[in-house]
């Protein structure tokens, strides 16, 4: 270990633009890799950021009125699913929205109703009314011609049960009293999140409503929340100059690899099953710092550390979505044999100060 690591500070002390990207693993992993990049002049990109940018930038110029995983529980009585991805990524979503057995008294008297929209049925939760809105119209006009019903403007749809459909929707979220719209920043588009956002603001104005918005993978809103306390920025955000800055286009990892403008690379996927996608094999000509709790396939200048997973080898403080804040997830077999991300990283600074000292 003693050599490895002293080849990673050697690697990243003569980088001149090295990035930290991936970063699945906990606050304490977060914070070593903000350190590193701070004081290397780096860049760091969480491999979640396209769908953690996105939503904030829209929440940031539109504003929005976000809803907990409990509010949505156990007082919201229509939910609205949009696309696939929210419930490809937790199986558990409706069960955990729609508990059986007594919940806390719900505002109004409708009876709970779930409205699928461009998604599967699968699996629904028994006892609650559903209603598909789908066929082959696009994902995207789905939503616009939703937002279009919710404000009982006129559209044109030559399929009538849909449209049929569509307006029962939209009478029915304005007769909520409490509607929520459930997706995954990841998988839409920024005008679809606007009109999502632009029927929630139109709602708000008579009844109550809001949005239920996935966090990221990898304890992406973590990492987020971590560089944001850190440094006043989100991640994709550069340390080159004396005041950081952030961009969603300029310091994203695999264009930095691609143009050749970042050369050196430190990689981590070191989270309790979350994997991050490393890099495609297109950009692994840089030179790369692989801390990875799986098996990886690595180049010949690269230096790869086994590392132990956040929160199945050891304790991990993480961002939790039922709670919308950071806690503390124990590990499910301690393993004392695998270093954290954290220890690794603040060795190499050490290792990387005592060379600059020397």
């Amino acid at each position: 270990m003693d050599s490895t690591l002293e080849r990673a500070a050697k690697l990243l002390a003569n980088a001149r633009f090295p990035i930290f990207g991936g970063l699945y693993t906990d606050i304490k992993g977060a914070m070593a890799a903000l350190s590193l990049a701070q004081k290397l002049g780096g860049v760091i990109d969480h491999a979640a950021s396209e769908g953690i940018s996105r939503a904030a930038r829209i929440m940031r110029e539109t504003g929005a009125t976000p809803a907990s995983f409990g509010e949505v529980r156990n007082r919201a009585d229509t939910v609205v699913i949009i696309g696939d991805l929210a419930r490809e990524r937790d199986p558990e979503l409706l069960n955990t929205l729609f508990p059986r057995g007594k919940t806390l008294p719900r505002p109004g008297d409708n009876k709970r109703e779930l409205i699928l929209v461009g998604t599967k049925k699968g699996k629904t939760p028994p006892g609650v009314r559903v209603t598909e809105i789908g066929g082959k119209t696009t994902l995207p006009e789905l939503v616009a011609l939703l937002g279009a019903s919710v404000r009982e403007g006129r559209f044109e749809l030559g399929d009538a049960a849909l449209r049929r459909k569509i307006e029962t929707a939209g009478a029915r979220l304005r007769d909520s009293a409490f509607a929520v719209f459930v997706y995954d920043p990841a998988e839409l588009e920024e005008p679809v999140l606007h009109t999502i956002l632009e029927a929630v603001r139109h709602l708000v104005k008579t009844t109550r409503a809001a949005t239920l918005s996935l966090s990221a993978p990898g304890n992406g809103e973590g990492v987020n929340l971590c560089s944001t306390w850190t440094s006043g920025l989100p991640v994709r955000t550069s340390f080159a100059h004396e005041v950081p800055e952030t961009s969603i286009w300029a310091y994203e990892t695999e264009r930095l690899l691609k143009t050749g403008e970042a050369d050196a690379l430190v990689w981590i996927d070191a989270l309790e099953g979350d994997s991050a996608t490393p890099p495609t094999k297109a950009f692994r000509g840089v030179p790369a710092v692989i801390l990875s709790a799986r098996p990886v396939r690595a180049g010949r200048d690269d230096v790869v550390i086994e590392v132990g997973a956040a929160a199945a080898d050891h304790d991990a403080a993480l961002y939790l979505p039922p709670i919308a804040g950071i806690g503390i997830v124990k590990a499910r077999s301690k393993n004392k044999n695998k270093p954290t991300v954290g220890d690794v990283l603040n060795r190499i600074n050490a290792l990387i100060d005592a060379k600059g000292a020397a």
